[in-house]
């Protein structure tokens, strides 16, 4: 009869080539585990996963959804900023510090004339509105002044007091922003002039933004101009495609595409509109003076040169008015819809639930809830410090939510802190009012008539991402948590003030920083949630490792490389997320709620330098990738699991380098493997599995390793202590019923490792194993899947069960009792 002994013997693993001398040898023969029915953690959460959807870009990655181009919308630019005044008075407010009123000199006077203010004070712990109206005059310069006079007389705002900003524009004159204003030509990223933009503009080409638009446009379109005398022809356009890398996005071969725009004219002599799609499709077209829609069949077709982009333009004086660009696969989804393989992608991940970006904008001058809830080309544009504004987001709130649905997994959305009082209510409107209220409506219109709080089991909502981070400005409250958790609770405030407002279908949730230290009264994400009673979670972010982690570890060797990555979790982040969740408990209970704050994971998974040009590194990537730190990242998972976190979720599904799920060819990355085994073979509750036995590994003091970026380890610390007998095998068993599944975790570096299995049941002599094995720890799935999961059946369980665990593996054992 098979034993399991002989199924792992036959995944003979080569052992790593390493001394005594370069990594502690392991203490200990064997591991044995008790295993009790007595439960944990009852019905714990899946894992899950920030959720981005890209659009269409030449360099980065294809979209996931039937909507081929960039830029589909041209209509009016908004703009926000948030900073906190420095003096006040009954008709002005000014902000000289720090960034200033015009946010390092990015907006100048004049900018947000006409637009909207709304102030907020922070006292005593709670935040209210202390005022909110129209700008009646925007004055900011780098020397100042830097005075915000309002339409109307009311409260004086005070030192210390916040405002948020927003206008809405489709002028940008020189005088207004700095940025820009040395660009004149900037204007609508995905449709810059082509060839000598500057040489252009000063002959007298200009674009605009007007308010016209065809059916179902929105409020504006792009209007090129271009005088008597220019040389033609003159194109508006961005990259489509290039041939520079060979994995770099392309078209479906051999596919079908339709490119789709509203053009009309007017003075062009023979209305001739030429239009070049890469290396794919030139054609002509012939426009008139009324709106009408032109399409432009091609076919898919990898790049010839280093760099094609897809373009409007005309060899003749007059203006050209354009909006509505489009390209769709012919015989793909619906226009917007996913397509089946990425739906089919995440259903197989089982996450439960997926944390959305629609909402929020990180870097950048934040964008209205009204942008993110339609189509794009019926949204406003966002405006972007540089080459102009750009689509708010390639995808809209409602198709997100559609594909949280098609997968089975709950929402968790990220809310933008620059949202008004009255959008906090709307987006509560939005997702759990009748189809007859205003905001329920624009759902129905989109083809949802039940509120989505029908749909889902938990909608999270999040206010803001990593507000404690100062590189996120200005969204964020960088050095200032009690203000942060005073305009949550504010907010909260809002939301739960709607009439649509349901405590059993949301949970609000709050940022934390990294892991609170012990003493909970100066930790940034503890000083935040004292002044948030009404938060019912607050999340914090692991790193497993890597280059923007908690701590850096110096190696002498490559042994001892791998060796500081398979205990980097079990050493580092699990003290810290048991300071984190003890501190969430003990606030919680300071409160008068015991157990009423969720603590939360927002992002976590192998960490990576900030990407910029000339930074890539492919032995950076394939670490990230390897094998070692995909079992670094299950192990604080499962560790966090197993101390009663909720939701986790892994940073980033997406397809490619860096953080990301998959490789170019949507194979499985092994964290995400390593995860999905979880998520896809444990069922039921968490019960006990008591170490009887173990095999420990003395880890000795290491010298701290520091890179130059912003979001690296403390600088401050030099190294990090010796800690002994680290285990190097748990064990986590799960039962639904009959049913038990046990997972276990190996960190050692080189060696078998037997372990024993004392059972609470008598099982069935029929079992089933599966396996995340390979012959070294710098395995990766960069170019192909070579770490798989194998799966094999077995007989022979008994109740004292014995089997060879591998190193640096995951393993899970699938029993029935009899």
């Amino acid at each position: 009869m098979e034993t399991t002994r002989h199924a792992f013997l036959a995944w003979s693993l080569a052992l790593l080539s390493c001394t005594a001398a370069e990594v502690p040898e392991p203490k200990g023969e064997r591991a044995i585990f008790g295993v009790l029915n007595t439960v944990v953690v009852a019905a714990p959460p899946r894992f899950g996963a920030n959720l981005h959807p890209p659009a269409m870009t030449h360099w980065n990655t294809e979209p996931w959804h039937n909507q081929w181009w960039l830029a589909p919308s041209i209509n009016p630019v908004t703009a926000r900023h948030k900073g906190f005044v420095t003096e006040g008075g009954a008709d002005f407010l000014e902000d000289n510090s720090g960034s200033r009123l015009g946010y390092w000199d990015v907006f100048r006077d004049g900018f947000f004339d006409g637009g909207s203010v709304a102030v907020y004070r922070y006292s005593d712990g709670i935040v209210s509105l202390l005022r909110e109206g129209g700008i009646k005059r925007y004055q900011a310069s780098k020397g100042g002044p830097n005075r915000l006079t309002f339409a109307e007389t009311g409260p004086v705002p005070r030192a210390g007091d916040f405002y948020v900003l927003t206008t809405e524009r489709t002028e940008f004159p020189s005088s207004v922003t700095r940025t820009w204003g040395k660009n004149p030509w900037w204007l609508v990223s995905g449709f810059q002039l082509q060839g000598q933009a500057k040489q252009l503009w000063e002959q007298g080409v200009r674009l605009r933004i007007v308010e016209d638009a065809p059916p179902d446009g929105g409020g504006g379109s792009l209007a090129l101009t271009v005088p008597d005398g220019v040389a033609a022809p003159v194109r508006v356009g961005y990259w489509l495609l290039s041939a520079q890398q060979p994995d770099w996005p392309r078209f479906r071969e051999g596919k079908i595409y339709v490119a789709r725009m509203w053009l009309r004219q007017e003075g062009l002599a023979s209305g001739a509109v030429e239009v070049q799609i890469a290396t794919l499709k030139t054609a002509t077209l012939k426009v008139s003076g009324e709106w009408q829609e032109h399409r432009i069949e091609f076919v898919g077709a990898p790049p010839r040169r280093g760099a094609e982009p897809f373009t409007i333009g005309t060899r003749e004086a007059g203006t050209v008015y354009i909006d509505n660009v489009t390209i769709v696969e012919k015989d793909g989804p619906p226009p917007y819809g996913f397509y089946p393989e990425i739906v089919d992608t995440l259903r197989r991940f089982r996450p439960n639930t997926l944390r959305l970006w629609v909402l929020q904008e990180n870097r950048g001058f934040g964008k209205c809830l009204d942008d993110a809830l339609g189509l794009p080309t019926e949204s406003n544009l966002t405006f972007k410090e540089q080459r102009g504004a750009a689509t708010t987001d390639p995808l809209g709130l409602h198709q997100q939510l559609m594909l949280c649905q098609q997968v089975g997994t709950d929402p968790w959305i990220i809310a933008s802190t620059m949202f008004s009082t009255q959008e906090q209510k709307n987006l509560i409107e939005y997702l759990a009012g009748p189809a007859d209220s205003p905001y329920g409506r624009r759902r129905a219109d989109m083809g949802q008539t039940a509120p989505w709080t029908t749909v889902f089991d938990h909608i999270k909502l999040e206010m803001g991402n990593e507000t404690w981070n100062g590189m996120f400005q200005p969204q964020g409250f960088s050095g200032k948590p009690e203000i942060y958790g005073a305009y949550c609770e504010y907010m909260f405030g809002q939301m739960k003030n709607s009439p649509c407002f349901d405590d059993d279908a949301f949970q609000l949730v709050i940022n934390g920083w990294v892991a609170q230290p012990k003493n909970n009264k100066w930790g940034w994400g503890a000083r935040a949630l004292r002044n948030a009673p009404s938060a019912e979670a607050i999340d914090v972010a692991y790193y497993t490792g890597g280059w923007d982690s908690v701590g850096l570890m110096k190696a002498e060797s490559e042994a001892e490389s791998w060796m500081n990555i398979l205990t980097f979790s079990r050493r580092m982040l699990l003290p810290r997320a048991e300071q984190f969740k003890q501190t969430a408990d003990e606030l919680a209970e300071e409160q008068g709620r015991p157990g009423a704050v969720e603590a939360l994971v927002y992002e976590a998974g192998p960490g990576y330098t900030l990407p910029g040009p000339g930074k890539f590194d492919l032995e950076e990537q394939k670490q990230g990738k390897s094998l070692a730190h995909a079992i670094n990242a299950l192990d604080i998972f499962m560790m966090n699991l197993r101390n009663g976190f909720g939701d986790q979720s892994f940073f980033l599904f997406k397809n490619g380098h860096y953080w990301a799920s998959h490789n170019r060819q949507w194979g499985e990355h092994i964290a995400w493997k390593a995860l999905g085994m979880r998520n896809a073979l444990l069922e039921g509750d968490l019960i006990t599995a008591q170490p009887v036995e173990m095999v420990t590994l003395d880890v000795p003091e290491t010298q701290a390793d520091v890179v130059n970026q912003s979001n690296s380890a403390n600088r401050k610390v030099k190294s990090f202590p010796a800690l002994p007998d680290l285990p190097l095998i748990d064990c986590y068993p799960f039962r639904d019923g009959k049913r038990y599944s046990f997972m276990f975790i190996s960190r050692r570096l080189s060696g078998q490792t037997p372990v024993v299995l004392n059972l609470p049941y008598e099982p069935a002599s029929r079992y089933t194993l599966h396996a995340l094995v390979g012959d070294h720890p710098g395995l990766h799935n960069i170019d192909e899947e070579a770490v798989t999961i194998q799966t094999t059946e077995h007989d022979g369980m008994t109740r004292r069960h014995e089997f060879s665990m591998p190193p640096h593996s995951v393993v899970v054992l699938v029993s029935e009792a009899r």
